[in-house]
Formats: structure tokens, sequence, C-alpha cells
């Protein structure tokens, strides 16, 4: 799959080979901030290997070598800034995106709030959207597509307002991945938008905002229950009529929770690997945990690489 080609990625093998041709005409570079964190070093060393990005570790140079010695991984020809503490380190890998000397940012050994401070601050001017949100893209055995969890991993509980901002980032991701015409759902624990439930009622504007072209191409439904949008004889076991159900992109969640447990049961249960990226920046942010596999460290950060270039606008 080539940066230039119209199919959309369909798998996290997909995304990691878009990543490597997209360095090739240009070396990404991932600006990681508190980098003295050994997952982190393992995910930026194994992306310089295959290609993907290359990387300027910003944090506690002692530390950093450190863990690569125990890790037996080699730092050689990373540059290297050394600051005070993470909060700096913070400041400097915006400060590099800013200026346009780092494609993406990724979080190290410090908390996702003070890194994201960081980001945001008026004079950096990297703030695209003001709802910062999750992307989970799970590439799930046996689902022929890319399927994209989202919040489960920045705001809590989005009211109406948040909840579009979160599809519109969505939207984004899902345009990086080559789909102009995603298909999202609004998940919920009906088909049917009641005045019980709040949140299906939300769903229901949302969509409706679909319908009138308020997220492009775009195809938004809801509210849907999981098993109807992921599963076309669910869909039509129950009679449930919609352009999204069976076939979604995105899973729009109404909870951190709720995002989290499906993102979560997937990996564990479903074999599902995750390509994982925070969005609402001028570039993405990047994360991974020491617990995640090598391959799901390796798709995240591929996952951003491939978004980087869609937000510089170049190819598209």
């Amino acid at each position: 799959m080539t940066p230039t080609s119209n199919q959309p990625l369909r798998t996290w093998q997909d995304v990691v080979a878009q990543a490597r041709e997209i360095s090739r005409e240009r070396m990404r570079r991932v600006a990681v901030a508190a980098a003295d964190d050994a997952a982190v070093l393992q995910a930026v060393t194994d992306a310089r290997a295959q290609g993907i990005c290359d990387a300027v570790l910003i944090g506690d140079r002692e530390k950093m070598q450190k863990l690569a010695d125990s890790l037996e991984l080699d730092l050689a020809g990373f540059a290297v800034e050394a600051v005070s503490n993470p909060h700096a380190a913070a400041a400097r890998a915006a400060d590099l995106a800013a200026a346009r000397e780092a494609d993406v940012i990724m979080k190290g050994f410090l908390p996702t709030s003070a890194l994201l401070k960081a980001v945001l601050a008026k004079d950096k001017g990297l703030r695209r959207s003001d709802v910062i949100s999750h992307c989970a893209v799970m590439s799930v055995p046996g689902y022929p597509r890319l399927l994209n969890v989202t919040d489960g991993g920045m705001v809590v509980q989005p009211d109406l307002r948040q909840k579009i901002r979160i599809v519109e980032n969505a939207v984004t991701v899902s345009r990086a991945l080559g789909i102009e015409a995603s298909r999202i759902a609004l998940i919920a624990a009906s088909d049917e938008p009641n005045l019980d439930m709040p949140r299906t009622l939300d769903n229901a504007i949302i969509a409706k905002m679909g319908d009138r072209g308020c997220f492009g191409s775009a195809v938004v439904d809801g509210p849907l229950t999981f098993d109807a949008a992921v599963s076309p004889e669910i869909a039509q076991r129950w009679g449930v009529r919609s352009p999204v159900a069976g076939q979604a992109d995105v899973l729009v969640v109404s909870a951190f929770e709720e995002g989290n447990l499906v993102g979560k049961s997937l990996i564990l249960f479903g074999g599902a690997v995750f390509c994982g990226v925070i969005v609402g920046a001028a570039v993405p942010v990047s994360l991974v945990s020491r617990t995640d596999p090598p391959r799901n460290k390796l798709a995240s950060v591929a996952i951003a690489v491939v978004l980087s270039r869609h937000l510089a606008g170049e190819g598209n």
C-alpha cells in the first residue's frame, strides 16, 4: 500500500507499510517528551529499524542510557536533548512541533495531562480542535476493515458538543487512513432513541447532523448497539435499517469507560492489534504502554506518522 493509493488501509500491517512509504519520501521525526521510558525507547528503536521514523529523545540523558543498556537497545544515531525535568521536556517537544522540526509528539515518562498542557499552550499554536480525543484503531481478526473505537482515553463523559468534536476527530483519522466516506456508529444500549436514555437522544441529533452533511462525506448513524454496528447478520436479524449497521469503521461511545472496555476486550479476547493516537492538535500525539506487545507499539507509532502526513496536507 503506497501513500498515493486511493485504497483504504484495512489492517495494522497496511498502516505500518503506509508509514514506511511515507518516510521514504521524507523521514518523519518524532519528538519524545521525557524519553526515559522503557516502552517508548523500545517503540522508537523498532520504528527506526523498520524505516518508519526517526526520533529526538528529550529528557534525562543518563536515565535513557541506563534503560537502553538494560534493554540492549542502541541509541546511537538518535538526537538526544538533555532537559532538567519532564515539564521542560514537554515544552521542548511542543516547540519542535511548532517549528515543524517534528512531525509527531510522543509521550514518555510524564503524565498525559502535563504533555497536553504544553502541546495546547496558546503560544505554541498547535491547537486544532477545542476537544482532544483518543482514537483506538483496531485491526480485529475476522473484521474486514480497521475499527476505530473513540473515545476511550481522554474525554471522561462527553456532552453533546464534545461528542460532535470527537466525531470530527474520528473523521480526520479515517481520511488519513484513506477512508473518505467512513461509516460512523454512535453506540448505545438501544437502536432506537429513548427518552429515558439521554445518550440515545444525543446520538440521534448527531446522526441528523450527518444526514445534513455536517461531517462531509462521512455516513453517521445512531443510536446503534455494538453488535448491530459490526455484525451484518445481527443487524438483519433485528431489522436494523442503516447504511452503517454491520459495517462500521468507527464506534463512538458515550463514556471513557465504555471505550476503554470495548478496546481492551477486543485486544485481550479478540486478538486485535491496537494503533492508538491522540487527535485534536496540529500534530498527532502518540503514547504506548509497557504492557503493549511490540507490534502494538510499532502500529501506534506508525498510525501517528500516517496521520501526521494528512494533517500537514501533504499528498492530499
